[in-house]
This record gives structure tokens, sequence and C-alpha cells, in this order.
């Protein structure tokens, strides 16, 4: 899967898609008038008995022999394939972030098969799995999504010379972006196709605003930014919110940390994003860190004393393991330590 997001986000090779190269994986949950179309029929009945469509509507949508589907690339083989198309009760398709999923993840072999392979293969995936009241449209946005993929292809050459990563340059990123899509897409095939992408790189403009306004506190600023993460779209909420949470909570605590914040500042800068309970939970495991690491750095402190009072090598490592074993009674524990001196020796 990591290789499938990876190829999903081909429009820049810059920053903005590391950010939001992960979104790529979203898909839009049917509507009640949907139908999901699955590779087998046990995924699909999964999906018509959680929204609801009577199973003699789903078996009239099963695909056609596995035989009919297209062989996937080595890397591929093995996967699930990542394809939720939907239709509606007039067998049309609905427009979802899953079309482009389904694109993608075919894409991400280029290399293994080439893009004319590829594309054919999606043609006979789409052919096979949908009514041919539906197939038509998948394929013309198939189309409209491999000139895309080109043009961006070109554009991305006019972004490589950037060095730093500003609001300002992603936000004329995103407009340049934009009107490259809007040359092959329609709003509502962009919006499908893109929206979930673009609401996060709005959402992470708006976030690097906040952590630059040198006026505001470590608390003030997870304030705001936990009211901007509750003012994302749902899906996008639903599906980043514990993730988001956690990247400014890095954040601000290493800039607290710097600033030699106070443990009641730190505290607060919590309570601000995630609330209390999350607070007390982060303060416990912040005790159980400090526990640790006043642990480890006994532990390394009496192995260099070993290692400059111990001549014969042999010797040297048997008190060290006694050592370990003494001070760190789980195979986990030893096993954690045992990095920790692998970083210890390459730092000096």
């Amino acid at each position: 899967m990591k290789k499938i997001l990876e190829k999903g986000g081909l429009v820049i090779g810059i920053t903005i898609f590391c950010l939001v190269v992960l979104l790529m994986i979203w898909q839009l949950k049917p509507k009640s008038t949907e139908i999901l179309v699955s590779q087998n029929v046990g995924t699909l009945q999964k999906a018509s008995a959680a929204i609801n469509i009577p199973t003699a509507v789903q078996m009239s949508l099963n695909p056609k022999p596995v035989a009919q589907l297209p062989t996937l690339a080595p890397s591929l083989r093995g996967t699930e394939v990542d394809c939720s198309l939907a239709i509606d009760q007039e067998k049309q398709l609905i427009l979802t972030t899953g079309i482009r999923n389904c694109f993608d993840y075919f894409l991400s072999s280029l290399g293994e098969k080439t893009e004319s392979q590829l594309v054919a293969d999606i043609d006979l995936y789409l052919n096979t799995v949908l009514p041919p009241t539906a197939s038509p449209y998948a394929l013309q946005l198939l189309d409209k999504y491999m000139a895309y993929r080109h043009a961006s292809q070109q554009q991305s050459l006019k972004f490589t010379k950037i060095e730093k990563i500003t609001p300002e340059v992603l936000e004329g990123i995103l407009y340049r972006v934009k009107n490259l899509r809007q040359q092959f897409f329609t709003p509502p095939e962009e919006e499908a196709f893109f929206g979930n992408e673009d609401a996060y790189t709005q959402y992470t403009i708006a976030e690097m605003k906040i952590n630059a306004d040198s006026s505001l506190s470590a608390a003030q600023k997870a304030e705001q930014i936990a009211d901007l993460i509750a003012r994302q779209p749902p899906e996008l909420a639903k599906s980043m919110k514990s993730l988001m949470q956690y990247a400014e909570i890095q954040k601000l605590t290493k800039q607290i940390q710097a600033q030699g914040g106070s443990p009641e500042e730190l505290r607060k800068m919590r309570v601000n994003l995630v609330g209390e309970a999350a607070a007390d939970r982060l303060a416990v495991l912040d005790a159980n860190n400090a526990i640790w690491q006043k642990q480890v750095n006994s532990y390394l402190a009496a192995r260099e004393q070993i290692n400059v009072s111990v001549a014969d090598p042999q010797a040297r490592q048997r008190e060290i393991d006694s050592l370990r074993a003494s001070m760190f009674n789980t195979p986990e524990q030893q096993l954690r330590v045992q990095t920790y001196e692998q970083i210890s020796l390459k730092r000096n």
C-alpha cells in the first residue's frame, strides 16, 4: 500500500504532496442509494449489508469471471484491489475518491508494466466490474486522468527550484495546480478526485501561519489549531484528526521545551488541543518516559565504566550482558535498551 500511495502523489514532486499523499487512501462512503462494486462477491455482500442494499439487487451486479480480470504486476499480486467504485440505482457511475484510488492502484506498478499496458489493465477491470451504463464514463475519466498526469509531470519541473516551503509558496502552488486541473476536469470531478487533498493542503497552510505567528503562545496556538481541525470537512476530520493532533502536540511540545516552558504551560497547550483526559494520559507517558530514560542513562554510564576498566573484549562483553540483564528484566526492555546502545555508539 505504501507504494500505491507514493505513486498517487504525482502532481508535483515537492513537500506539499508529501503532506497530502496520505489522503489518497480515503474513500468516500456510499450514500444509501449507492451500490459498491467489488472484485469478489464476499466483499460486495459485506459492503451492501453495511448500507442496507437488498441482496437481490446486489447479486445482479456480481462481477464477471475472475479469468476476465487483468493480471496484476508482481508487486501487486496478493494485495486487495483498491477499487471501491459506486453506482446509483440507475446504474450510473457515482463520482467518488475511489475512482482515482482505483487508477492509482494499477498505475503504482508503472515500471513493472508500461503505461499503455496499465491503461489496458484498468480498461479491462472497469469493463469487467462495471455495468455498460457506468463503464463509458469511468473510461472517460481515465482518459482525463492520464492526460492530467502527463501535464502535471511537465509542470512539476517549474517547482523543482523551490528552496523553502512557506504558506505563500503552498498557496501559489495550489493555485497553479487547480488551474491545471480545470483544463481536464469539471468542478464535480475535480472535487471528487482532489477535494480531500485540497482541504488538507488548505489546513496545512493555515496551520503553518498559526505556528509562524510569534505573537501567540504555544497554548494559544494549540487552541487555534484545535479549532482549525474541528472546522475541517467531516471526511478529513474523521480520517486525519488523530494524526493532525499528534503532529501538533509533537511540534508544540518541542517548542515549549526549547523555550524552557513550565509543566503548567505544557499541560495547558495539550488540554487546549486534545482535552483534559488525553492531556492526563500524556503526562503519565511523560513520567514513564522520564523514569525509563533515567534507567537507560544509568545503564550507559555503568557500561562505559566496564568499557574503560575491562581490557579483555570477551570478558568485557560478558560483564555488559550481565549488567543489562540485571537492570532490564524483560526481553522487550533489553531489546529497547540495545537500540539506545547503538545510538550512543554512533554518536561517540
